[in-house]
């Protein structure tokens, strides 16, 4: 697994890019950075992403629910499109999502994490990157980030939420997106809720680009397309206060 992996390295962010970026986090809350790290860190980061153990998470009741990709294996045909069909039908009426998560900041904390895991972990919590971040955001009480790796698959999606979560500390989401080649037809773009009840902007999950945006905000994840020819990865967290 660690084989041919080495800890992402930033592109540079020049002066003028750090002023259009400030600008516009301050005005809507949101932005893109293109091409965050070297070309050759994303994509051995997009390789790493692609081997991991994934689970299928999703909600029951009112809870998270953690579905081990043995357990789903094991399910008969008619068992799995049950599933499938439960969640789908709850997400028309209740906050609901479905994809697939590798709990890659749990996983370093409870010392279980591979090496490669533990070295994306430390430079996401580095300085260079954590400085950057205070930097564009203006926050200054960014203190940490915590991670996961997200894929979205065919008909996965999230609902609409705002990332709030009481007692975290959280200031910012954001995203690190590592699929080459993603159309916007295939869905799973990341759209922002605007108070008229339209999508305010959405932002298409390009390969090497790191979206932003301020907690709480009102957003979700469209359904990925029955046509996507991929899956949508990405490293996902919050920069929080301690």
């Amino acid at each position: 697994m660690s084989a041919g992996f080495a800890s992402p390295v930033l592109n540079t962010v020049s002066p003028d890019r750090r002023a259009v970026i400030r600008e516009r986090l301050q005005r809507t809350g949101r932005a893109q950075v293109e091409s965050l790290l070297t070309d050759s860190s994303a994509a051995a980061l997009y390789d790493l992403a692609c081997r991991a153990d994934y689970n299928v998470v999703t909600r029951r009741g009112s809870g998270h629910v953690d579905l081990p990709s043995a357990w789903l294996a094991s399910l008969a045909p008619d068992q799995k499109r049950g599933l499938g069909e439960m969640i789908q039908k709850s997400a028309a009426r209740e906050f609901q999502y479905l994809y697939d998560n590798y709990p890659v900041f749990d996983l370093v904390q409870d010392g279980h994490a591979e090496a490669p895991w533990r070295d994306l972990a430390a430079f996401l919590n580095g300085e260079d990157f954590l400085g950057l971040m205070r930097d564009l955001t203006g926050e200054e009480r960014i203190a940490m980030a915590d991670m996961q790796v997200t894929r979205y698959r065919v008909g996965h999606f999230l609902t609409e939420h705002d990332d709030h979560a009481e007692g975290k500390n959280r200031y910012f989401a954001y995203v690190l997106n590592l699929t080459p080649g993603w159309r916007i037809d295939w869905g799973g773009l990341l759209a922002f809720h605007g108070e008229d009840g339209n999508v305010s902007e959405a932002f298409t999950p390009r390969f090497n680009a790191l979206n932003l945006l301020r907690v709480p905000a009102p957003h979700s994840v469209t359904q990925v397309a029955l046509s996507a020819a991929g899956d949508r990865i990405s490293i996902t967290g919050w920069l929080r206060g301690r």
